[in-house]
C-alpha cells in the first residue's frame, strides 16, 4: 500500500477562492495539472505567499498555527488570500487567475515568516529539534522529522527557487529519508511525495517547530 500525493491533482480539486496556479478553467483538466507544475506557476505561488505573509503576518502565524484539518484553518486560509488578492496576485502574476492548494500557499507563506529572521535557519532548526509540537496527520509527522532531523538540508532546500534544478538537487536527501521518518511515524504504508508537496509540508511544520520553541519570527 502506498500514501502518494500528487501536488498538482491537490491544485485543481481544492481550488478556490483562497487560491493561487495560473490556469484557464476552460483548459482540459490533464493541462491544468501540467500547467500547475511548471516553475513558473511554483514560482508565482511562492511569490504570492510571501506578499500576503508581509501584508498580514499576524494572521499568517495565527492560521499557520492551527490544525490544518480544520475548518476553521481552511476557512481562515481563503479569506486571508482574498483580502490581499488585490495587492499580491497582480504582483505575482500579471494578469490572470491563480488557483493552487491551500498546501502550496501556506507552506510560502511559512517559508517567507522562517525567513525573516536573519539567524540562519539550520541553527534555529537544530535549536528547536526537541521541541513539542502536535502533529495533525502522518504525513505532518514525517514533515516534523525531516526538519528535526536533516536541518542543513532543509535550509538547503529552501535556499533554491521553487521549480528549479537546485531544488531537485537539494530535495533528494530529503525524499531518500522519507521511509526512515515514516518507520520512525509508524507508518507502514510506502511513502511517496512530490517535492512540492514535500517542501510546503516541511516549510510548515519547521514553522511551527520554531515557534512553540519561542522563535522571534515565528
Amino acid at each position: 500500500m502506498r500514501i502518494a500525493f500528487s501536488i498538482a491533482m491537490m491544485s485543481f480539486l481544492t481550488a478556490s477562492a483562497s487560491a493561487l496556479a495560473i490556469a484557464d478553467p476552460n483548459q482540459p483538466l490533464q493541462d491544468r495539472l501540467d500547467q500547475a507544475n511548471t516553475p513558473e506557476a511554483r514560482q508565482a505561488i511562492e511569490r504570492f505567499g510571501t506578499c500576503t505573509a508581509k501584508l498580514q503576518p499576524g494572521e499568517a502565524k495565527r492560521l499557520l498555527a492551527m490544525d490544518f484539518t480544520s475548518t476553521g484553518y481552511r476557512t481562515g486560509l481563503r479569506l486571508l488570500a482574498t483580502e490581499t488578492e488585490r495587492k499580491c496576485a497582480y504582483g505575482s502574476i500579471g494578469r490572470g487567475k491563480m488557483r493552487s492548494s491551500n498546501l502550496l500557499f501556506s507552506g510560502a507563506m511559512a517559508e517567507a515568516l522562517l525567513e525573516a529572521d536573519s539567524t540562519p535557519l539550520n541553527s534555529r532548526l537544530a535549536r528547536s529539534a526537541n521541541a513539542r509540537v502536535s502533529s495533525y496527520s502522518p504525513t505532518d509527522t514525517v514533515a516534523q522529522c525531516l526538519a528535526r532531523s536533516l536541518p542543513d538540508q532543509v535550509a538547503t532546500l529552501f535556499a533554491t527557487a521553487p521549480g528549479s534544478d537546485a531544488e531537485s538537487v537539494a530535495a533528494a536527501p530529503l525524499t531518500q529519508a522519507v521511509p526512515a521518518c515514516a518507520r520512525t511515524a509508524g507508518i507502514a504504508a510506502e511513502v511517496e511525495v512530490t517535492v512540492p508537496a514535500m517542501r510546503a509540508m516541511i516549510a510548515t511544520a519547521a514553522y511551527r517547530l520554531i515557534a512553540n520553541s519561542g522563535g522571534t519570527n515565528a
